[in-house]
């Protein structure tokens, strides 16, 4: 059999065990993430014309730093399909799915062979990475942006100026910032190495950057995007701190991406043409990427998935090297396979543990119980509050179905640990909510001390103050089997 099969048939085999684990998900009742429902409900209140960011003096505790392109892409989904669980994952999962195809199209210039290779290659690093490449998170959008752009810089004519690919590209980059602030770093080595191609210079650079931080800046000039309640959230989140003893883990996950090095000095040796001045700097400021990613990947809440979005220029920057030798061809060809065969292998035990993780039983008792009370008490206003073990923390996700059904949302665990930890004071107005009883039941997990719990960051989710006035305020009804 030739090599070219065997590679489309090893990369179609993978695309569709990415689509199995992305579908799987999608139908998935329930979330794996505690900030998967807290984004879903912010991008469904959009739609109400609720803002996404408030200020740190408000008395919901309900914000979070994601950009404002996040809630919009998913609200579009909620306007699409519906209030659902399944809606709010939608945008996720078609980024899933379309990512190994946009980069096969985006390679496809250079033969089929290294197309499908290019969609094996990125299967591959996307099953090694779950969940983080398919849960509700900006990152895998971000990825198919990045995507989009090495295809632009790739399909460009090196002899032409390219406003068209070079606009697309900086169109895609400002949508990636206005998901995370700090995601423009994930697109400077293609913006760089598209300029110095056919030396385009700065001419083309300064429209893009115009373009880009035109696009960028656009969603703040509406009112459900407030800028100065966005930067106070920046603010604190820039001063976290960055955990030594996470270290370890980066690098063993970096190495995934620094694996080009490999490739790079394999053409760089044994090519027959010297590599353009343009394709050296492409790469090494791939590199100082990576290493400049660590400063916002490192801070407290962050993490790994923080390096997902370069899975483009990873891939590109691999696919680029191999295909430039002539001579020991095979042995590189050997080397790519050791890279694939290590991702499938050591994504092996990431998949069992993510399908593991899926408990479908649970999630829907636990869903049936909350639509049961809510018709057992169908004129009192609802809110899901949480416990004090972290282990039953999972339940508390489901507050969308509260939401969702027009009950109140006042709090949420993932920002009030934020708020928490920076120290920041809980609001007067927060306590005095409380004291008027304005939510009539809060649901709390069952035979648990309400609002006890330490969040992930080692200190207590809230001021111990909410904690008392809620229990000054309010006595335990009656218990079921989960609340």
């Amino acid at each position: 059999m030739k090599l070219q099969s065997i590679i489309f048939i090893v990369a179609f085999l993978l695309f569709l065990n990415v689509l199995c684990v992305a579908t799987t998900y999608l139908i998935f009742p329930g979330y794996l993430d505690h900030g998967e429902p807290g984004m879903a409900l912010i991008s469904w209140r959009l739609l109400n014309g609720y803002p996404a960011y408030l200020d740190l003096t408000s008395p919901t505790l309900i914000s979070n730093v994601y950009g404002p392109l996040t809630y919009s892409s998913h609200a579009l989904s909620f306007w699409l399909f519906g209030k659902s669980i399944l809606s709010g994952k939608v945008i996720s999962f078609l980024s899933a799915i379309l990512i190994p195809v946009f980069v096969f199209f985006s390679q496809f210039n250079k033969g089929f062979k290294i197309a499908c290779a290019s969609a094996l290659l990125t299967s591959a690093i996307m099953l090694y990475l779950i969940p983080f490449s398919i849960w509700t998170r900006p990152e895998s959008l971000m990825a198919l942006l990045a995507v989009i752009a090495v295809w632009a810089c790739n399909a460009s004519d090196p002899n032409k100026l390219e406003y068209g690919k070079s606009i697309l590209i900086a169109v895609v980059a400002s949508m990636a910032m206005g998901m995370k602030l700090h995601a423009g770093i994930y697109f400077v080595p293609v913006v760089i190495f598209h300029c110095m191609r056919g030396n385009r210079g700065l001419k083309i650079f300064f429209v893009m950057v115009l373009i880009g931080l035109s696009v960028a800046i656009f969603p703040f000039f509406f009112s459900v995007f407030p800028i100065q309640d966005f930067w106070a959230w920046i603010y604190y989140h820039i001063n976290k701190d960055s955990p030594s003893e996470f270290l370890f883990k980066y690098f063993r996950h970096g190495l995934i991406y620094f694996s080009a090095i490999l490739f790079y000095f394999s053409a760089s040796r044994w090519a027959e043409n010297t590599q353009p001045l343009a394709e050296k700097i492409y790469f090494f400021l791939f590199l100082a990427c990576l290493i400049i990613t660590l400063f916002p990947a490192t801070k407290m809440g962050a993490g790994t998935y923080y390096f997902y979005p370069f899975l483009a220029i990873l891939v590109d920057q691999i696919i680029r090297h191999l295909v430039k030798l002539k001579e020991h061809q095979m042995k590189n060809w050997c080397l790519f396979g050791v890279l694939i065969a290590t991702l499938v292998i050591t994504s092996i035990p990431t998949q069992k543990r993510f399908f593991k993780a899926l408990n479908w039983g649970e999630v829907t008792a636990v869903k049936a119980e909350i639509s049961h009370i809510m018709r057992v008490y169908q004129n009192h206003s609802i809110e899901m509050g949480f416990g004090s073990n972290i282990a039953t923390y999972p339940r508390t996700f489901y507050r969308t179905i509260l939401v969702m059904a027009g009950h109140p949302y006042t709090l949420d665990a993932a920002p009030a640990m934020e708020l928490n930890m920076w120290k920041v004071p809980l609001p007067k107005k927060s306590l005095k909510m409380l004291k008027n009883c304005n939510t009539d039941i809060w649901l709390i997990p069952k035979d648990e001390e309400p609002f006890q719990m330490v969040g992930y960051y080692g200190a207590s989710t809230l001021d111990n103050s909410f904690r008392e006035t809620f229990l000054d305020s309010y006595e335990k009804l009656i218990s079921f089997e989960y609340f």
